[in-house]
């Protein structure tokens, strides 16, 4: 392919993804559809159907897709990376649609494990597009953001001819657009905790409710038995209530490992239950693929809760297991002499593992013949209607030298046509939120300071309007300047991202150049300056680590490897397949 084409390809994708970006929700517009919110959110299937219709694809057209589907509040993308990666190392044709991006929109459709290229997106892109824009019924009759991506994937994994359709549910379950397919194979429901409270309520039993929501009838769905008492009570119930066979996954060091060691692709102890429900998930979807078979709702044997069995992995599940890859979840990537440990933790759970392992992992990366300072840097932001101390009481005992806030924008001026375009929130209300963000980490870490010099400090996670008092009563802390630096308390806020990594980097990072577009608080300091290594903790969003990952690296390099599609199948598959005619993996 000539330079000219290749440019006139990237003019096109532009185009697409400024139109696409035209169907965000402005944050003026949102905050008045929030007032309705609870209509639209039931009215969410309904009009990804008739979206579905006007692209030419019927409920009847989805039924035909073979899909697994996966709901949770964490974990629910790995274990679709999981489930994805296992079943293309088997040699099947796999889609997959994930949420969010990180750098790139195309990144959400995937087919064999790769985001498709831009001239697939464009085309059908367009034709979804168009057909819609023709068909409006009204000026406001097109899909939002998400639902049209949603369409969009559905149309394109018909037309790719996917064996399997690996659908990660955006928000709750019950009402996401995700949930228009009638008859997935088979359900997987990762860790259940607190998240999107305004949308799906704000207790576990409400969550779970809508988490439930994927289920169906005579489909069975596994879950984790790592599940809150509540949780897991609410998703019997559930399953009760839809007559689907429900079943808890077993631990994974309990399969059969045979002399290969355990290992995953994606670090940290918290994998271990998204594994296990990956594998339970893909062997019973080969077991229907191949034999037809499935398990049906009995009352009695299903009046609660089956634990599925363990079973001997063969080669295939081994490999897809190691060698499956998710970018921005427990990740490590060294730019020059700045190693960024990159973790998109945004509950208070996940943020627990997000701690574990950085603390585990850091002295890990530090060179063996390194003489000089090793210098740790926070950089943070968290997003929508989280609670930031929620998260960010959980990391004063990371030794952080300096805390930086900043919005998630890569750059103040972001093109109409950037995959990371939002405007669901103004430049002014994240600037707010980061210096609450800020405010918050001094107080937490002046806390924390004083718990380690025998203060008496309240054992009990102190609650918002606590901190509010707290940052009122607390010597110099209510009139906090997020222009000038505290100096027991190292911290500072950037407008972008961009302008953070240049400030940070200090001009000694090859990879990192430009021009700071608003001038910094204060100078870097010289602890920074004279570090000989720098390690970066980047965590409370995944949309901060997409816009990291689109400067350090733009390409995602770390992404998905290939593999060759419709591979003969293995002496391996060969005995399974001939296993499964006279029992049924994965279940009791």
């Amino acid at each position: 392919m000539n330079t000219n084409a290749r440019s006139d390809i990237d003019l096109q994708y532009e185009e697409a993804v400024q139109a696409l970006n035209s169907l965000q929700t402005n944050a003026a517009e949102l905050q008045r559809k929030r007032q309705d919110r609870a209509s639209l959110i039931a009215r969410n299937i309904s009009g990804t159907e008739s979206y579905l219709k006007k692209v030419g694809v019927s409920l009847g057209d989805l039924d035909k897709l073979s899909v697994i589907h996966v709901a949770g509040t964490k974990g629910k993308g790995s274990t679709c990376a999981f489930t994805e990666s296992i079943l293309r190392e088997h040699g099947y044709r796999t889609g997959f649609y994930s949420s969010p991006h990180l750098v790139a929109v195309r990144e959400r459709i995937r087919v064999n494990g790769q985001p498709i290229s831009k001239e697939v997106f464009t085309r059908n892109f367009w034709d979804v597009y168009n057909k819609l824009l023709i068909s409006k019924d009204s000026a406001e009759d097109m899909p939002a953001y998400f639902k049209f991506l949603t369409v969009l994937a559905l149309k394109v994994f018909l037309r790719e001819e996917v064996d399997v359709a690996i659908l990660e549910v955006g928000i709750g379950g019950e009402y996401d657009c995700t949930n228009i397919v009638r008859k997935p194979v088979v359900c997987g429901i990762s860790t259940l905790d607190f998240d999107h409270t305004s949308l799906l309520g704000s207790t576990i039993e409400s969550i779970t409710w809508h988490k439930a929501g994927i289920m169906k009838t005579n489909i069975p769905t596994f879950t984790l038995d790592q599940q809150l008492t509540t949780a897991l009570m609410k998703l019997s119930d559930r399953a009760k209530e839809k007559e689907c066979p429900l079943y808890v996954v077993p631990p994974l060091e309990s399969y059969g490992w045979g002399a290969r060691p355990l290992q995953l692709g994606m670090a940290g102890s918290v994998q271990y239950a998204n594994a296990s429900l990956a594998l339970q998930l893909t062997q019973y979807w080969i077991n229907y693929h191949t034999t037809g078979s499935n398990i049906s709702y009995n009352k009695e044997k299903h009046s609660g809760p089956l634990s599925a069995e363990p079973f001997t992995l063969c080669d295939e599940e081994v490999i897809g297991l190691q060698s499956a890859v998710w970018p921005g979840r427990s990740q490590v990537m060294s730019c020059g002499d700045l190693t960024f440990f990159m973790d998109g933790a945004h509950t208070s759970k996940s943020m627990q593992g997000c701690v574990d392992w950085f603390t585990r992992t850091a002295p890990l990366h530090v060179p063996p013949s390194s003489s000089g300072q090793t210098y740790r840097v926070l950089i943070f932001n968290s997003t929508g209607d989280r609670d930031p101390e929620t998260l960010l009481q959980f990391l004063p005992p990371c030794n952080i030298d300096l805390a930086i806030f900043t919005t998630n924008l890569v750059t103040t001026s972001m093109s109409a046509s950037s995959d990371q375009t939002n405007y669901t929130i103004s430049q002014d209300d994240m600037h707010l939120r980061c210096k609450r963000q800020r405010n918050i980490w001094i107080s937490l870490v002046r806390k924390h300071s004083r718990s380690l010099n025998n203060e008496e400090v309240s054992n009990a996670p102190a609650t918002s309007e606590e901190t509010d008092k707290q940052l009122q009563n607390t010597e110099g802390e209510e009139h906090l300047d997020d222009k000038l630096p505290a100096s027991d308390v190292p911290s500072i806020i950037f407008p972008c991202i961009k302008d953070a990594l240049l400030w940070l980097s200090c001009g000694r990072n090859p990879n990192i150049t430009g021009e700071l577009l608003t001038p910094p608080a204060f100078p870097s300091p010289e602890a920074l300056q004279e570090a000989a290594q720098v390690q970066v903790l980047v965590t409370g969003s995944l949309h901060l680590i997409g816009g990291i990952l689109s400067i350090i690296d733009p390409g995602l390099s770390c992404t998905t490897r290939t593999r060759t599609p419709h591979k003969p199948p293995s002496l391996t598959d060969l005995v399974l397949r001939n296993y499964t005619k006279f029992s049924s993996p994965g279940a009791p």
